[in-house]
């Protein structure tokens, strides 16, 4: 019986040791492990021994995945089945007993079929796949003026996992602002406070096109505006997008419609040119921009923008030291505010 147990655990192992993915390099040594994907010219494995690997093709005498796979053709459909790498540098691919050669020069992404299952048939709840980071602040004064500040900020976007090949999705977008400060002195209060929020939702055509449709809500006490609503939608395009850098231009229309403390209520149509920045400066250093223009077509001369930096250093994996500027302008407030409305800020950022 033990001879028999012994018998069944070394069978077991070796049927393990069978199913495994396995890499032979040009110098003749073997890695075993679990497949994970190639793409830029790299082959990734998990493996038991030395953990994650990422291993480039060119070391790579060849390489067999036991389970199927699917190879992103540039230009073609999918196409599964066994695959293995030849010393020649071309894959091969067996379904259904057929085997077909696929030239390495044609080939964007390998990854495990059931790898490619879940990015390209991915769905989520409302509140998944929300990624972005939020933005707390807090700075008092006390001397002949007692003063307090708080500043907040939210941004964050929901879209699916990028998949091995692009289809149209959608793209959600939210950011708030606010910015609470009072100050007191003799006796007498002076509150200003600042609330900025807006919802865009984005229709990716292409990997760097969308069409988009946006509501946007504004309570800025210091123009004297009590609440601003504006309605709009336009276009968008990526003119960089790449792991470090995404900068992305705007246009479109909008319908805004205002309302000021002193009793001044405006309906007007607008132009909208914008600009978004989001760039890596370093591991650790982050930089964030907008600008957002608004040409008044209903009123000729008059115009606002809108625009915001953040320059960020990260502390671990989720919290960083935020520094920012905001600046909200409008050329025609009502009589006795100021046209330009400027907050600095600082504060502890969350990243989720």
């Amino acid at each position: 019986m033990k001879f028999i147990f012994c018998a069944v655990l070394v069978l077991g192992w070796a049927g393990t040791r069978a199913r495994a993915d396995v890499v032979t390099f040009k110098n003749g040594d073997k890695l075993t492990g679990a497949f994970v994907n190639v793409k830029g010219g790299n082959l990734e494995l998990k493996s038991d021994i030395v953990g994650d690997v990422t291993i480039p093709l060119d070391k790579v005498q060849s390489f067999s995945a036991a389970n199927p796979a699917v190879i992103v053709v540039k230009g073609q459909e999918p196409i599964r089945g066994r695959v293995a790498l030849g010393s020649s540098g071309d894959w091969q691919v067996t379904e259904d007993g057929k085997t077909r050669t696929v030239a390495a020069g044609t080939v964007d992404t390998v990854l495990p079929a059931d790898a490619y299952r879940s990015l390209v048939e991915h769905t989520a709840k409302p509140w998944q796949d929300w990624k972005g980071s939020a933005n707390f602040g807090y700075s008092v004064q006390r001397g002949n003026q007692q003063t307090g500040t708080i500043s907040s900020t939210v941004a964050a976007v929901r879209e699916r996992p990028e998949a091995p090949i692009f289809s149209r999705h959608w793209r959600t977008n939210y950011g708030l602002a606010m910015l609470f400060s009072k100050a007191e002195e003799n006796g007498i209060a002076v509150k200003s406070n600042t609330i900025s929020s807006n919802l865009r939702q984005d229709y990716l055509f292409t990997p760097t096109d969308f069409v988009f449709g946006f509501v946007q809500l504004d309570h800025i006490q210091p123009e004297g505006l009590y609440l601003r609503q504006t309605l709009g939608g336009g276009y968008g395009h990526d003119l960089i997008h790449n792991d470090r850098t995404v900068f992305t231009v705007l246009g479109g229309m909008t319908y805004v419609h205002e309302k000021f403390y002193a009793g001044r209520s405006d309906q007007s149509a607008e132009l909208l040119t914008g600009e978004k920045l989001g760039m890596q400066l370093t591991k650790w250093v982050r930089l964030d921009h907008y600008l957002n223009f608004y040409p008044n077509l209903s009123n000729g001369g008059e115009y606002r923008f809108d625009t915001a930096s953040t320059l960020g250093m990260k502390l671990n994996n989720r919290f960083s030291l935020n520094a920012g500027l905001i600046d909200l302008y409008l050329s025609n407030p009502t009589p006795g505010n100021k046209k330009n409305n400027v907050a600095f800020t600082t504060g502890i950022g969350y990243t989720f």
